[in-house]
């Protein structure tokens, strides 16, 4: 009886992560990355949605070139679209992976700091699956409904507070820092962060705020240089 119990609790801790248990049960998950890593998969998702919500950038690329620009020759704005296109899906490609290492990197450095027990591979695998939220999904998301609103602000987020009240400058940053993805993502790296790196919730939740108004602040600081120097 108890042979049974523990193979059927190996089985268990063998689990693979699921992405769509990602939304319904994210407690589970990170036990799953806990025990038993995993990585692949959720890259290829997740750059995948990225992929396309790239592609649904596309639409209206020109005018917001135009709009930007001001006018330009039909071959050089052709040119300009192309090489913007390209850029978009250069960037999808790209910036799951980067994004996920470089969180995957600090977050380790703090842990080892703290003197926890966890991977680079498990802490990789957790800020992969939760980028399955705060980057596919939200890309997916906002990508696809901006296609159904007429003359939509590529540049905010259709699931931010600003896309309600469309500010610009300092308080169009702050707007759009309460966007639905970006928290949803900061309270499951705060739970994660408990469960696959053994983390206090006190240091769990401290430094994920901590990172998130360090980005806030950064991105008002960019705002204000551009706003000085007429960018």
């Amino acid at each position: 009886m108890q042979n049974n119990e523990n193979f059927v609790q190996n089985q268990v801790e063998k689990d693979n992560p699921e992405l769509l248990g990602m939304i319904m049960n994210p407690r589970e998950q990170f036990e799953r990355i806990r025990e038993n890593p995993k990585i692949v998969v959720a890259l290829i998702v997740v750059t995948l949605l990225a992929l396309i919500a790239a592609l649904f950038s596309f639409k209206g690329m020109e005018q917001i070139l135009e709009a930007e620009l001001g006018a330009v020759s039909e071959e050089e704005m052709m040119i300009l679209t192309i090489v913007a296109q390209i850029s978009a899906v250069v960037t999808a490609l790209f910036t799951p992976i980067v994004t996920v290492l470089i969180s995957s990197a600090i977050y380790m450095l703090i842990a080892k700091i703290a003197q926890k027990d966890v991977t680079f591979k498990q802490l990789f695998s957790m800020f992969f699956y939760i980028a399955f939220i705060n980057i596919g999904l939200s890309g997916f998301v906002n990508g696809f409904f901006s296609m159904f609103v007429k003359n939509a602000n590529t540049k905010v987020a259709l699931t931010s507070l600003n896309s309600i009240i469309g500010a610009e400058g300092v308080m169009g940053v702050l707007l759009s820092s309460i966007e639905v993805f970006s928290i949803w993502g900061i309270v499951l790296t705060a739970m994660g962060l408990q469960i696959v790196a053994q983390f206090s919730k006190g240091l769990a939740w401290g430094t994920v705020i901590a990172f998130y108004i360090i980005s806030i602040g950064i991105l008002i600081g960019l705002t204000m240089i551009s706003q000085t120097v007429g960018v």
